[in-house]
């Protein structure tokens, strides 16, 4: 298995993505309200969201070893490209907060009786662990949780077959194209997000490791998971049943009752969105805390973790009364999230792609130069 030198073999990094995927999808459900065409949605999103993966990809191969503020940096000048790590940080955090976010409602579903505190003080302190462990650990964890998440969705799904109605997934086609294509726009910001947060989190990696096949295997299965997970839920569920629903594999497990005393396996998918959400949280706190390494001007990330952790809480709550006075917070970002994740990058990406033809088209020049 080819390793990155920081330990962190190809595997594990489509792992991550792939959970960071399933985590920001776990949050925003944008095939609902579609019917039985919500599936083509998420490929559609996916498929929107290639051309960006292939930028991100190129990156990596103009300054090999480098990170996304040491491109910047390389690319803008260290005066703007400090400017936008700023911005970045305040990205970082602000989907960090999203899924701190969710913690009420995971509670509210499957652990009322759990004090919230002791939620957000276990999701916190899971998060900072592992973004203490490096990039490395978390990759370890991501492929445990990826098998995790294979088990639950194989023995859900086998559980269900005598729920499942074929004639719930037809007919296909019945919504018009300007909702399916919006619908596929809040998922493309997805791998796109996720891409940008990757970018943050490599550095010091091997020259010959391909970002191409880490980008697309983590996309590709996050893709056919959520086309699997959602396909099954209607099969179970129906357009009616799933309509207004916010995650409807709880609703569909629900109807699963094992044994004699009626057992059920909701809990299942509270593990299963849980883990999820806890990696995303990690990476998203990963990366904001080399956005806060590099604002800061420390030499390494090591240890900022928590102070980028408690950012992070401060920005839930502030986040939680916005909703609470009803602010559009979710318009907003699918507004401005594309400026984060594909404006800089692509702007990043001509800049960099000039100096490497001017400097006879050698890629590894471009990277010999970030320690001059």
């Amino acid at each position: 298995m080819q390793k990155l030198q920081e330990g962190l073999s190809l595997r594990a990094a489509a792992a991550l993505l792939a959970l960071f995927y399933i985590g920001h999808m776990g949050i925003d459900h944008a095939g609902q309200g579609l019917g039985t065409d919500g599936w083509i949605a998420v490929l559609l999103g996916f498929v929107l969201s290639v051309p960006m993966l292939l930028i991100f990809s190129r990156l990596t191969r103009l300054m090999p070893g480098a990170n996304l503020f040491e491109m910047l940096e390389r690319g803008f000048g260290r005066r703007f490209s400090y400017v936008i790590s700023v911005l970045y940080l305040a990205y970082f955090l602000f989907l960090a907060a999203m899924v701190l976010g969710q913690v009420e409602f995971i509670r509210t579903v499957s652990l009322p009786r759990t004090p919230l505190v002791v939620l957000l003080l276990f999701f916190f302190g899971a998060a900072v662990y592992f973004t203490h462990g490096g990039v490395p650990a978390m990759g370890k964890w991501s492929v445990l949780t990826i098998y995790i998440l294979l088990s639950i969705f194989v023995l859900l799904s086998l559980l269900s077959i005598e729920n499942m109605r074929v004639s719930n997934l037809l007919p296909i086609g019945t919504v018009g194209s300007g909702a399916l294509f919006w619908s596929g726009y809040r998922v493309m910001v997805v791998p796109m997000g996720a891409g940008v947060v990757f970018l943050a989190l490599i550095g010091r990696s091997a020259k010959w490791v391909s970002f191409y096949k880490v980008f697309f295997f983590g996309a590709g299965f996050a893709a056919l998971f959520f086309v699997g997970t959602f396909l099954r839920d209607l099969a179970i569920l129906g357009v009616s049943g799933m309509a207004g629903l916010t995650y409807p594999a709880y609703h569909a497990a629900s109807g699963i009752q094992i044994g004699a005393g009626g057992g059920r396996v909701e809990s299942l998918v509270t593990v299963s969105v849980s883990l999820s959400a806890l990696i995303m949280l990690a990476v998203c706190l990963y990366a904001a805390a080399c956005a806060l390494r590099r604002v800061t001007v420390r030499r390494e990330s090591r240890g900022m973790g928590i102070p980028a952790g408690i950012l992070a809480l401060g920005l839930t709550l502030f986040l939680g009364t916005a909703y609470a006075r009803q602010l559009p917070l979710e318009s907003w970002y699918l507004r401005y999230a594309p400026v984060v994740q594909a404006g800089i990058p692509l702007l990043l990406w001509a800049v960099l792609e000039v100096r490497v033809k001017r400097r006879g088209g050698a890629v590894s020049k471009v990277a010999e130069e970030k320690g001059e």
